[in-house]
């Protein structure tokens, strides 16, 4: 749970990811990685060497403004406040996918993970900007790609914004599913719609992973629900 609070403590507007990826990279730095980069920013790492990998993804920024914020912990429920015990967004959007991954890095032999920029859509702009330029010669050896980046914790997202269809409804084995209480949903846009979009022609899903209320000061997650996206990802990686 420290490293998920450190997370919280870390701004990360979109644009200014410098820090959260400083944290990321240090919290892996035990373990043998390779790690690239784009013009953009994006974060590319490969554990292991292998003919084919499963990958795993989240985005680096979030939505909240910088404010220096405290981790309120009630029970299973965590949020953060600012220095005036005031609620503030902790940007659990997604940095509770960055938390999956960095246990699955320490955890998984053979891992290709991608950690997308500038996903959130700021002012005009629109969203998921590192997915839309990154060189996606990185998957040409990938199997599946997991996103951790769904609000609750029991969708997983197999037809995204504008009907783009990231999967088949049976990717994921039914016994799995059931034993981890999630269920096959239709979704909005993120990083792996993105990617589905520009012709990235491999199974694809998004995968809620226990926050709630994101892009609001009420923002919240529930630490179970969490923990038990982190399993459910693990057998998937093992069962596909």
């Amino acid at each position: 749970m420290e490293i998920l609070k450190q997370l919280y403590k870390i701004s990360s507007k979109s644009g200014m990811e410098d820090r959260i990826k400083s944290f990321v990279l240090g919290s892996v730095n035990d373990v043998d990685l390779k790690v690239d980069t784009d013009d953009i920013g994006n974060l590319f790492i490969t554990k292991g060497i292998a003919d084919t990998y499963p990958c795993v993804a989240a985005h680096l920024d979030e939505i909240h403004n910088p404010c220096e914020r405290e981790i309120v912990i009630e029970g299973d429920k965590m949020f953060t406040v600012n220095r005036l015990w005031n609620r503030v967004g902790c940007g659990a959007d997604d940095k509770n996918g960055l938390w999956v991954i960095i246990n699955l890095l320490h955890s998984e032999p053979i891992l290709k993970v991608a950690l997308f920029v500038q996903e959130e859509r700021t002012g005009d702009i629109p969203g998921c900007r590192g997915a839309r330029a990154c060189d996606l010669s990185f998957f040409s050896d990938v199997k599946f790609v997991l996103e951790c980046d769904r609000k609750g914790c029991s969708d997983v997202v197999y037809i995204g914004k504008g009907e783009t269809l990231l999967c088949e409804r049976d990717f994921i084995p039914q016994n799995l599913l059931d034993y981890y209480g999630y269920e096959m949903v239709r979704g909005g846009k993120t990083d792996v719609v993105e990617l589905k979009m520009r012709g990235l022609e491999i199974p694809m899903c998004n995968i809620g992973c226990g926050y709630y209320d994101a892009h609001k000061n009420s923002e919240y997650i529930m630490f179970s629900e969490l923990q038990n996206c982190l399993s459910f990802v693990r057998d998937v990686l093992k069962s596909i």
